[in-house]
C-alpha cells in the first residue's frame, strides 16, 4: 500500500485539505451548513472522483433552490455526488432521481475500460446496493429515488416531469453523441430559472466540452450560474 494510502496518513490529508476548503466556503457562504457538507465528506473520503470544489458547489447549487426542489441527476455511480445535493436540500417532499444503470456503461473508450477496472476491483456488476447503503448510512433514504434506466429510457419515464424540474446534473456518458443527446432530452424538464449542470467540462472528455460549447452557441442556456472545477451550470 503506499504511503498515501495508510490510514492515519490518509485522514490527516482529509483533514488538512477539507479544512482548507471549509475555510474559504464558511467565508464565501456563510449562510449553507458547511458542517453538513464535513458530515457528507467524512463518508466519502475514500472516493476520490470529485474535488472538495465540485462537491462543494454541488451543494451550494442545492442549497439555494427553493423547498422541495425536485432534481434530476443522470449518472450517480455509487452516490457521492447524489448525496452531496441530497444533503443541501430543504423541505420533506425534496427528491433527487438518480437515473443510471449502475453498471457504469459508456461509449466513451477511456470511460468504459475506467469502470470495468473499478468492477473488478468491486468484485460485482453493479453499485446499485452501494448507492443505497450510503444514502441509508447518511440518513438520506428519503431523498432519493433510482431510476434504474439508461437515460433517454429514464426521459421518456419521467415525462410527467416535464418543465418542472428545479436542477438537473448531468453525469453520464461522456461521449459526444451521448452528451448532445442528454442536452436535448433533459434540457426541457428545467422549469423556468432553473438550472442545469454538467461535470467534466474543459476535461479530457472533449465531447462533453464540444456538445455543451455548441448548445450555448444556440441559445439554449439563458446565463452561466458557475463553474468550479470541471463542473459548469447554467441558468435555463
Amino acid at each position: 500500500m503506499a504511503f498515501k494510502h495508510w490510514p492515519v496518513v490518509r485522514d490527516v490529508r482529509f483533514a488538512l485539505k477539507c479544512g482548507r476548503y471549509l475555510r474559504g466556503a464558511r467565508k464565501r457562504r456563510p449562510d449553507l451548513n458547511w458542517d453538513e457538507f464535513h458530515r457528507i465528506a467524512r463518508h466519502f473520503k475514500l472516493d476520490d472522483m470529485g474535488s472538495f470544489p465540485e462537491r462543494g458547489y454541488l451543494f451550494q447549487l442545492a442549497s439555494d433552490l427553493p423547498e422541495n426542489a425536485q432534481v434530476i441527476e443522470i449518472g450517480s455511480w455509487m452516490g457521492a455526488s447524489t448525496c452531496f445535493i441530497a444533503a443541501g436540500l430543504k423541505g420533506k417532499e425534496a427528491k433527487v432521481f438518480a437515473v443510471d444503470k449502475f453498471q457504469g456503461l459508456s461509449t466513451c473508450g477511456e470511460d468504459a475500460a475506467w469502470y470495468n477496472r473499478h468492477f473488478a476491483t468491486l468484485g460485482s456488476n453493479s453499485t446499485l446496493e452501494i448507492f443505497r447503503k450510503n444514502f441509508s448510512d447518511l440518513g438520506l433514504a428519503t431523498r432519493a429515488e433510482t431510476v434504474i434506466s439508461d437515460s433517454l429510457a429514464a426521459a421518456r419515464e419521467l415525462s410527467v416531469k416535464r418543465g418542472g424540474i428545479d436542477f438537473i446534473f448531468i453525469d453520464g456518458d461522456h461521449s459526444y453523441a451521448a452528451c448532445k443527446a442528454d442536452i436535448l432530452a433533459w434540457a426541457p424538464y428545467v422549469k423556468r430559472g432553473g438550472v442545469i449542470a454538467f461535470h467534466d467540462f474543459g476535461s479530457r472528455a472533449d465531447g462533453v466540452t464540444r456538445a455543451i460549447f455548441e448548445e450555448t452557441k444556440t441559445g439554449r442556456f439563458a446565463e452561466i450560474v458557475g463553474v468550479a472545477g470541471t463542473i459548469i451550470a447554467f441558468r435555463m
